[in-house]
């Protein structure tokens, strides 16, 4: 068997990030419509919120993924045995913390006719 080079190495990565990443996006996507779904039926419901709290979740790895991918294309870019430009790193986003969000069930009183 035959060792891999680095360039291939780094396009199987590419791959299989890739492949993550269409993963996260379609699992987004159904989080999406069932969320979508429920806000219309106004079913605010602990599935809903299970649904949120995962499409969050999800939202941070495709972040992290399309980093990841892009270091691999930089990676790609870059001829072996030559160091990469020394281009300044693009400045870290501000990052505001958004204040915790909280689920609040209201139950109408029905009115005896």
């Amino acid at each position: 068997m035959s060792e891999m080079t680095q360039e291939e190495t780094l396009r199987l990565a590419d791959e299989l990030v890739g492949q993550a990443l269409k993963e996260t996006e379609t699992r987004c996507a159904i989080l999406a419509q069932f969320i979508a779904q429920c806000d219309r039926a106004g079913a605010h419901t602990s599935a809903w919120s299970e649904a949120l709290r995962e499409l969050h979740e999800l939202h941070n790895r495709r972040r992290g993924l399309i980093r990841r991918r892009s270091l691999i294309q930089e990676a790609l870019d870059c001829p072996v045995g030559e160091p990469p430009t020394d281009a300044p790193l693009p400045p870290t986003p501000i990052r505001t913390v958004a204040p915790p969000q909280h689920q609040v069930q209201i139950q109408a009183r029905r009115r005896r006719s």
